[in-house]
């Protein structure tokens, strides 16, 4: 870890600064200044992010008060074809040439987006990631993973290519409802589960309502993913650490979006994951029951059960097959060994995705009792 502007410090993330506490505006400010005072800057941010935080980011770094602003709609829907096609109509109409920066201004969906966008806009410009969620701040803004998503798979066409930086301000979560918070929390649960334990006992702890007390976890949680990342920027071992609860998780946020019904966050199918994956990893003789409980306990003391009807198992696994994690039509998935322990590329049947699903239909319907 390095030291950054005073009130601030700066972790790598595959040679991508990631600037953490009070002072990473200013830092961003600096930044632009010295690197890119005599180049156009785009922020792109979605309808809320630009009413609620733009002022903000601007009041902090006068250096983008004439920056062009660009604004999608808020949610998953804007990470399609569609929406990339008119952002680059919008940078050619303007002229943006290969030395512009876009600034990423909001949570998981802006920073996937703008990352794309950026990755294949003449071939490549600069992009600066702002997040302003806590999904954003702990998970999507850092290591680089952009892209869209394609006939309801989730991040089917994208790039891995790092942003010039990452700015996390936490004063932005008082933008943010219990809701928004809690689809942050997810990852930061998960990154105690699977790398730190003590992590994971202090987010479990925490009182989310005290931004005060949350700050450092979103900072320690930010240098979990950075570590990660640094170590394996391309996801070829390390880093796949940090698909537990996703290999379900993704499928059932993508299946949730095709009803009718309200569709989950990101956090929350997460949360439907590791519970799943958790349930996996005690039954393939790697987790003790102990901890797969405890495991239980907080995600369903934080987050409302979601229905899953028996018929829906078929189409998760049809959404599964598409994930990219997988490999020769078997599924792989990130397990535990015990809480704070993951690991990787463990090979799991479409009989125990099934059976994972049934455990927990059963569990939020019956309680916490073991699925047979």
């Amino acid at each position: 870890m390095a030291a950054g502007r005073k009130g601030s410090r700066t972790v790598q993330a595959a040679g991508s600064p990631v600037v953490l506490g009070p002072a990473a505006l200013a830092a961003l400010q600096a930044w632009t200044i010295a690197e890119a005072r005599h180049v156009r800057h785009f922020i792109l941010g979605d309808e809320n992010t630009l009413r609620h935080c733009l002022p903000e980011l601007q009041g902090h770094v006068p250096a983008l008060r004439e920056a062009h602003i660009m604004a999608v709609a808020p949610g998953e829907r804007s990470k399609s074809v569609d929406v990339c096609h008119a952002l680059w109509s919008h940078l050619a109409a303007e002229a943006a040439d290969r030395q512009a920066v876009l600034i990423a201004l909001g949570g998981g969906v802006v920073t996937d987006l703008a990352g794309f966008v950026a990755a294949t806009y003449k071939r490549g410009i600069p992009v600066v990631n702002v997040p302003t969620s806590l999904l954003g701040m702990v998970d999507a803004a850092i290591g680089g993973k952009n892209g869209i998503d394609l006939d309801g798979i989730k991040n089917v066409v994208g790039t891995i290519r790092q942003p010039v930086g990452t700015y996390v301000h936490v004063p932005f979560l008082r933008t943010l409802g219990k809701r928004e918070l809690m689809n942050g929390v997810a990852e930061m649960l998960k990154h105690g589960l699977v790398n730190d334990a003590k992590h994971w006992k202090a987010v479990c702890a925490a009182a989310l309502h005290d931004l005060k007390a949350l700050e450092p976890l979103v900072l320690r949680s930010a240098e979990i993913k950075a570590a990660i990342v640094d170590e394996d920027p391309q996801d070829a071992d390390k880093r796949r650490l940090l698909n537990f609860g996703h290999t379900i998780g993704h499928a059932i946020e993508a299946r949730s979006w095709e009803s009718p019904q309200r569709g989950l966050l990101h956090g929350e199918a997460v949360a439907v994951g590791m519970v799943c994956e958790a349930w996996l990893s005690w039954r393939s003789e790697l987790l003790a029951r102990e901890a797969l409980d405890e495991i239980t306990v907080v995600v369903r003391e934080r987050y409302r059960p979601h229905h899953l009807d028996p018929v829906d198992h078929h189409r998760i696994l049809q959404l599964m097959a598409n994930d990219k994690k997988n490999a020769d039509d078997r599924f792989r998935f990130t397990l535990l060994e015990a809480i704070g322990r993951g690991r990787i590329n463990v090979e799991v049947t479409a009989a125990q995705v099934s059976a994972a699903l049934d455990h927990y239909r059963l569990l939020m319907r019956d309680g916490p009792k073991e699925a047979v």
